[in-house]
């Protein structure tokens, strides 16, 4: 199915009139867990990772043309995460009134906002019930999540590079102990399925990666 954008060019041109540019470098925050929910951004470069709890824990990766912070200021509370720069980000800054004046002004994108919102929750189900699966399928999935994303960057040899450590990586699994997600990486790279390097992990065999998220293969 082919989801409709949040926001059409002419409705990302009127925003853009209402709110103003702001910048973080990567890792740096835009706002904080519980802090007061009073603006949105929406991404124009870069990405950001929302995270919960303490420790915190990575919940979800949004990029370029992404909402962030828009339910806190719908909702009128606290913000549920906070949004962390994981690239040199560029957005659009928006007041809470604006916002919700732009989305009782626009139907069409509150119908795509709430479409938006309700595969999140799909999402959220779906790895509920794939935390059942093995670590290793489960860590597949992440890690090939993250390149569909277009948060990896590619090499002439087909290998892809993320620029994610293995604590990021253990909670976007969810896995309780960052042991259990060192020792199935250890065995990825015993298999040359992947590669890890200073704050990195490169893919050397992305087909073989699918393979395993899909449950076809495994190396354990």
């Amino acid at each position: 199915m082919v989801r409709m954008p949040l926001l059409s060019v002419e409705e990302s041109d009127e925003l853009k009139s209402f709110g103003r540019p702001v910048s973080r470098s990567a890792g740096q925050p835009f706002f904080l867990e519980g802090e007061p929910g009073d603006f949105a951004l929406l991404i124009t470069k870069g990405h950001v990772k929302a995270m919960r709890g303490s420790p915190p824990r990575i919940i979800d990766i949004r990029g370029p043309g992404a909402i962030v912070g828009e339910m806190a200021v719908i909702r009128g509370q606290a913000r549920m995460a906070s949004i962390i720069a994981f690239s040199d980000v560029e957005a659009l800054y928006l007041p809470g009134p604006v916002w919700l004046r732009f989305l009782y002004d626009h139907p069409r994108a509150m119908h795509a906002l709430l479409a938006m919102t309700d595969d999140l929750a799909d999402r959220a189900t779906r790895r509920n019930v794939e935390s059942e699966l093995a670590i290793e399928q489960q860590l597949a999935k992440r890690l090939v999540e993250l390149i569909d994303s277009g948060l990896g960057e590619p090499a002439d040899d087909g290998s892809v590079l993320l620029r994610f450590n293995q604590q990021d990586i253990a909670t976007l699994v969810g896995a309780k102990k960052l042991d259990s997600v060192k020792k199935i990486i250890a065995r990825l790279k015993a298999a040359d399925v992947v590669a890890t390097g200073r704050q990195t992990v490169t893919i050397s065999q992305p087909s073989a990666l699918r393979d395993i998220a899909d449950g076809n293969l495994t190396v354990t």
